[in-house]
Order: structure tokens, then C-alpha cells, then sequence
């Protein structure tokens, strides 16, 4: 059951930090559009993809679960084998939440926390 729950944590994390690099990355392409062609723009952006993207898909599932033991050994000393990979998955939620929110909102999640006014985003 463990084994189970580990690797849905890890495909999850991995999923949401991929998707946000990618966003991220694509983001700041698009900013380049209008300097280019639109056909010479879409090749040029679409060799990037395959460049910057394929290692980082193959890499980012190897760093996410070794950060994803590193946390998990460190949630086990505090709370036992389950409590440390909960512990763990929501503290990795909580920082994507941030840059998601950040990236989507311009919001600055750890400031509203800090003021407590966090209704008025949910």
C-alpha cells in the first residue's frame, strides 16, 4: 500500500512541476512572437520545445523522487511512515500552489497566509 501511495505522490508532484517549467518556459517564448514571422516563430519555438523539453521530462521524474525520499526519510523521523509521506506531499502542494498562484494571479500565497485574509481568495 505504501509503494502505491509513494508513487502517487511522486507522479503527482512530477506532473505539477512539469506542467508548471513548461508553462513557465512557454510563457516567456510567446513573449518573443512578435520579433519573428509567425511560421519562421512556430519552428523556431517548436525546436526549443523538443530541446529544453525532452531532458527535462526524463530528468524531472529521477529529481522528484529523489527529493521525494529525502523528504519522506526526513517526515519519517518526525511522524512514522504515512504521517512523513502526507507531511511531505502537502508541504511540496503547498510550494507549487505558490508558483502556480503566482504565475496564473501575480499572488504572493505566503503574504496572504501571513495576513490571514486567505477567504477572500478560496
Amino acid at each position: 500500500m505504501y509503494k502505491f501511495l509513494f508513487r502517487l505522490v511522486v507522479m503527482t508532484l512530477t506532473i505539477l512541476s512539469a506542467n508548471l517549467l513548461t508553462s513557465a518556459i512557454s510563457d516567456y517564448m510567446i513573449s518573443y512572437k512578435n520579433s519573428y514571422k509567425p511560421i519562421t516563430f512556430t519552428l523556431i519555438a517548436m525546436g526549443i520545445i523538443v530541446v529544453i523539453f525532452y531532458p527535462l521530462f526524463v530528468k524531472l521524474e529521477v529529481w522528484v523522487t529523489q527529493v521525494s525520499v529525502k523528504a519522506v526519510k526526513k517526515g519519517n523521523s518526525l511522524g512514522g511512515k504515512y504521517a512523513g509521506l502526507l507531511l511531505s506531499f502537502l508541504l511540496a502542494l503547498i510550494i507549487l500552489t505558490y508558483f502556480y498562484a503566482r504565475m496564473w494571479y501575480h499572488l504572493d500565497l505566503f503574504r496572504i497566509l501571513i495576513h490571514g485574509n486567505i477567504r477572500q481568495y478560496i
